[in-house]
């Protein structure tokens, strides 16, 4: 804990010294937190069940950029994810969140070194109706954990086209023993389009993840705004490659979700359904982290949920979900949510 105040005063005092403030940076943050009600806790953030208080990643940080001239800029991010609200984080208030330092060329496009998202899940754009909650669709396939001790490279956009690689530095991660050293423990990605549609109607993205997050797949996005209605879906196809975990070779399949949202005025309504048969999702790794071994049949998951969120103004919103999620070997695991949450952005 100490150690933990001593490092946020040390940032403060370089944030604030004469450099650094020279240079074009901004503090934002983000509260959300969800009073939820769930009947197992399989698919809630913190695997608890009945009436919880949930916080949606809120989190504290600073971003900015230096030019060193005309063609090449420092840029940097400092983030922490603000657990304090929670009983069980009384004594971890702070967890790690997008660190990195990367430098950018005009042409050549930006690397970036530490804790970063990387490109195969930050392919997904928003066609996610339901992400940031316990709804959202790593709950069905994996593939979204955001890894430390990584590199990661962005082109330029030309004609909308972008290409990006994220590669983790595996002598962080396994020892020489360790199979998963094998694995490529890249991933690359192709966007087309904005995936906010400032630019344009249409957002498309196709990712390859190998070894990273212990799966091997594919994920492929489409997202078209037509007016005020905006659909979405994410095509995956996953396989466990880590033969430390259990029936690792029976965890392959497929996997999808179909999402709509449309925008009256203030009020946006979002409706989701999904499936997945990999055995590779957080409800699935909450059925094997339960039984083990004895999960000798790959849990097929499958999903719907709506929702609506209001915005009370420009940096605030209350929002609502409701869904529930079937696990057809294992009903011990089905889970019904209903939520409601509060979010402001600074």
């Amino acid at each position: 804990m100490m150690k933990t105040i001593k490092l946020t005063l040390l940032a403060a005092a370089v944030l604030a010294s004469p450099s650094v403030m020279a240079d074009a940076y901004k503090f934002y943050g983000r509260i959300d937190y969800s009073v939820t009600h769930s009947d197992s806790g399989s698919a809630t953030h913190s695997g608890k069940s009945g009436t919880i208080l949930e916080n949606n990643w809120s989190r504290l940080g600073v971003k900015g950029d230096a030019a060193l001239n005309e063609e090449f800029t420092v840029f940097y991010q400092i983030e922490v994810g603000v657990n304090g609200a929670s009983e069980g984080k009384s004594n971890n208030p702070f967890s790690a969140r997008p660190t990195f330092l990367g430098i950018k060329h005009s042409t050549a496009g930006q690397l970036a070194a530490g804790r970063i998202d990387p490109v195969f899940k930050m392919a997904k754009g928003t066609a996610d109706a339901m992400d940031m909650y316990s709804l959202k669709h790593d709950r069905l396939f994996a593939g979204d954990k955001r890894w430390g001790d990584s590199l990661e490279y962005k082109t330029v956009k030309w004609n909308k086209l972008q290409f990006g690689a994220s590669y983790i530095l595996e002598d962080n991660y396994y020892d020489e023993d360790d199979v998963r050293r094998d694995n490529g423990n890249y991933q690359v990605a192709l966007t087309y389009g904005d995936k906010l549609f400032k630019t344009g109607d249409l957002y498309l993205a196709a990712a390859y993840t190998d070894g990273v997050e212990d799966i091997k797949g594919f994920r492929a996005v489409a997202q078209y705004k037509i007016d005020k209605l905006m659909l979405g879906t994410i095509y995956q196809s996953s396989e466990i490659v880590n033969p430390n975990l259990d029936n690792w070779q029976q965890r392959d399949g497929d996997g999808f979700i179909v999402s709509a949202k449309y925008q009256i005025d203030k009020l946006t309504l979002k409706a989701q359904y999904g499936q997945d048969d990999s055995g590779t999702g957080k409800i699935a790794g909450r059925v094997y982290s339960q039984l083990g071994a004895a999960a000798t049949e790959v849990p097929e998951v499958s999903q719907w949920a709506i929702g609506a969120e209001y915005r009370l103004s420009k940096s605030t919103r209350v929002h609502t979900e409701i869904g529930q999620f079937d696990v057809k070997q294992y009903s011990d695991f089905d889970d019904t949510i209903a939520s409601v949450g509060f979010r402001i952005d600074f």
